[in-house]
């Protein structure tokens, strides 16, 4: 690229990310949140807690241990609804792999989850809503947890009361950032995959937006599901809970891909074999938990392990092949790789938030017990990164693929134009020639006393004679495919169609603005011969090659000259005649 190229990129790239940035930070804030009805009160206090023979009255239900809780195991909470008066009140908490049950002084007033255990599938997460009555002050609330999986969960989730519409909205105003990325990821995508056939099927064989969208998409789609986003939209626990896992499961392989397509695996062949691993394990796990053989939460650590190792593989190869590339002094092969290396940048950055956020996973859950903190806070800062590089990506490869076609032109013009007139020259005439077909009509020209300007008036007279040549025939044959010159004197008009009347009004033209020159130039004469012959002529037989039709035009062209040849030597005898004559009448006298 020059530097006015990547001047102009690095502008719009810090504009672009800057625009982004503040719309972001803009979202973040909650100087726009919706003002509640009314308090929303935290019950995290006051309960006590059963698991088998133990019983215990924590300070903070979500900062308690309670162990690991495995298939079958019960857990019952139990508390005093506080005397708020809040109205329509309803209790708010979060379930995972497990049955739930709410009694209201000893009444069972919600359930979840009991039909997928009776059938042994698995147990989605979900949001729990539970309405309570108008005098609800006072009694007694009982939450019931059964497991339905193995290491279902080992920490309590946060319980809310208050307004359905509070908690609903402030659960929104809380994933705002969440759900803008989330979104955007998922738009991205949607269009990469969309634009991916254009691209990866063209000439650039560009497969990396393929594996650059699915990444998007996959990233996207599991950000909105582990926010519980989807949940706004429908009332579907299972499907939302199963787009979780996998795309969660999907992602290594996408990266992956992507990793494979850029060359940036390192070793194509370890690449191919971890992408192969990747498929298998996403879409293994899939089919056995569609098959309710194996359900998809057992895989978890797998994953994990899969994506530490991975993990560490993709930003390794990234830093060696980064090394590599910029040893390189080809100027066009690091244009080309700019938009590829910003957006491995934001994938490397993903990739290392998804590990920190992995191992905060496994400490929370199995050394500390402290599952209510879960949170993806670091892969969503990771998605955020990715979102600009995919961004500075879509400009930088724009800003590339102008580049480069403007580059293509500027070469073609000097490959195939004629330097003196700006006309296609004999290279570009014979190329078109050989990639024409169905209908048109060619034309064959030669340029009349071209010599003679150039042997009465100099070269310099000639170039002109050439150059007005070409432009009257530009402005005359407006609507053809083609205007070039063969050599020399000679020039071809290919038009792209069939109809003798209509190429008769275009020559008629030619002829006039040849006249309308010759009016206004007292030393240059235009003048042509012409021919012309169509793939539809008689003498043509089918499936002939344009070259065929171009030598039928120049016999007829050659008929015209040699009458315009002819005339001309008419005119000379004539001329030489009357002047003898004139001599003669003088020496009479």
């Amino acid at each position: 690229m020059t530097l006015t190229v990547k001047i102009r990129t690095a502008l719009l790239s810090v504009i672009a990310v800057t625009l982004v940035t503040i719309f972001l930070l803009i979202l973040g804030t909650h100087r726009f949140d919706t003002p509640l009805q009314s308090t929303i009160v935290q019950l995290d206090s006051g309960w006590t807690i059963s698991r088998g023979d133990e019983i215990w009255q924590p300070e903070d239900i979500t900062q308690t241990s309670i162990g690991h809780m495995n298939r079958g195991d019960v857990l019952t909470i139990t508390t005093t609804l506080p005397d708020i008066q809040i109205y329509p009140a309803a209790v708010s908490f979060r379930s995972i792999l497990s049955t739930v049950e709410v009694y209201l002084d000893g009444n069972l007033v919600h359930s979840f989850g009991q039909e997928y255990a009776a059938k042994g599938k698995m147990i989605p997460k979900n949001e729990n809503f539970v309405p309570l009555p108008r005098d609800f002050q006072g009694k007694e609330l009982t939450i019931k947890f059964t497991s339905g999986e193995k290491d279902a969960f080992s920490s309590l989730p946060h319980i809310t009361l208050g307004i359905y519409n509070d908690i609903k909205m402030s659960m929104v105003q809380g994933n705002r950032l969440p759900t803008v990325i989330g979104v955007y990821l998922c738009h991205i995508g949607f269009m990469l995959l969309v634009l991916s056939p254009f691209l990866a099927f063209s000439k650039y064989r560009d497969f990396s937006i393929i594996f650059s969208g699915l990444t998007s998409l996959l990233i996207g789609i599991y950000i909105l599901s582990f926010n519980n986003i989807f949940w706004y939209l429908a009332d579907n626990p299972p499907f939302y809970t199963f787009a979780e896992y996998f795309t969660l499961y999907l992602i290594p392989a996408s990266i992956m891909g992507f990793m494979v397509v850029t060359n940036q695996s390192g070793s194509r062949r370890v690449g191919i074999a971890l992408l192969t691993i990747d498929l298998l394990f996403g879409l293994g796990t899939s089919f056995l938990h569609l098959a309710n053989i194996v359900h998809l939460c057992y895989f978890v650590s797998w994953l994990h392990v899969i994506g530490l190792v991975e993990g560490l593989f993709v930003i390794v190869s990234l830093i060696i092949t980064a090394m590599k590339t910029s040893r390189s002094n080809n100027d066009i092969s690091r244009a080309r790789i700019i938009s590829t290396r910003i957006l491995i940048i934001g994938l490397a950055f993903f990739v290392l938030c998804s590990i920190i956020d992995i191992v905060a996973y496994n400490v929370l859950k199995f050394v500390s017990s402290d599952e209510t903190d879960i949170e993806i806070t670091f892969t969503t800062l990771g998605a955020l990164v990715f979102v600009m590089s995919l961004l500075l990506n879509f400009f930088f490869h724009c800003i590339e693929f102008i580049n480069e076609s403007t580059v293509k032109v500027q070469l073609e013009g000097l490959a195939y134009s004629d330097a003196l007139t700006g006309i296609a020259n004999r290279a570009r005439c014979e190329q078109a020639l050989a990639e024409l077909s169905g209908d048109y009509t060619i034309i064959s020209m030669d340029l009349d006393y071209l010599k003679y300007t150039n042997d009465n008036y100099g070269h310099d007279m000639g170039d002109k004679l050439l150059s007005g040549f070409s432009e009257v025939l530009g402005s005359s044959f407006t609507d053809a495919q083609l205007i070039g010159r063969m050599g020399g004197d000679e020039f071809i008009v290919i038009l792209p169609f069939v109809d003798d009347e209509r190429t008769k009004r275009d020559i008629a033209c030619f002829n006039d603005q040849m006249e309308h020159k010759n009016n206004n130039s007292s030393n240059l004469r235009f003048s042509a011969s012409w021919g012309y012959a169509s793939s539809r002529d008689k003498e043509i037989k089918s499936g002939s090659s344009a070259q065929k039709v171009y030598l039928l035009a120049d016999q007829h062209m050659y008929a015209m000259k040699n009458q315009h040849h002819r005339q001309t030597l008419g005119r000379l005898y004539d001329d030489l005649l009357g002047k003898m004559l004139e001599k003669g009448g003088e020496s009479n006298d």
